[in-house]
């Protein structure tokens, strides 16, 4: 498993109050209208690709969830960057498959999204496959180029 979610390239960091519980780092955020962090809610929808870190200043893991009114660290990525998302359960992705939002904060391949939902935006490519469909499986941090 990834120690950090950041991989490799430029980025920049920034930090704002979560507006919810249940963010962990990998996951894809967006502001609300109270200028918190929230997990992406929209499926295929657009977004600035903004992910929660892990706080290692705290001494926190990217297993560690922040709570609802905690500071979170974020990874603004450039486009090229790499980073490790959180992927939805039940994702079988090649890589170089394009990725999107999974509307709970995940990425999903775009080939999951549901029937009469239109994309919007494509958040992200897969720098390694990822195939989380068996039982024992379940939401994992896997490499991804950011678009």
């Amino acid at each position: 498993m990834a120690s950090t979610i950041h991989s490799k390239g430029e980025y920049r960091l920034e930090e704002f109050d979560a507006g919810e519980a249940g963010i962990y780092p990998g996951m894809l955020i967006k502001l609300n209208s109270d200028g918190d962090v929230i997990k992406h809610d929209e499926e295929g929808g657009r977004g600035l690709a903004m992910f929660a870190a892990e706080d290692a200043l705290q001494g926190n893991t990217v297993s560690t969830e922040y709570a609802s009114g905690a500071r979170v660290t974020c990874y603004l990525p450039s486009k090229g960057s790499e980073v490790h998302a959180l992927i939805e359960n039940g994702q079988d992705i090649s890589i170089g498959e394009q990725l999107i939002s999974a509307s709970n904060g995940k990425l999903k391949s775009i080939n999951d999204l549901e029937s009469g939902k239109t994309v919007f935006q494509v958040i992200a490519v897969a720098a390694e496959a990822c195939d989380l469909t068996g039982s024992n499986s379940s939401d994992t941090l896997s490499r991804v180029i950011i678009l």
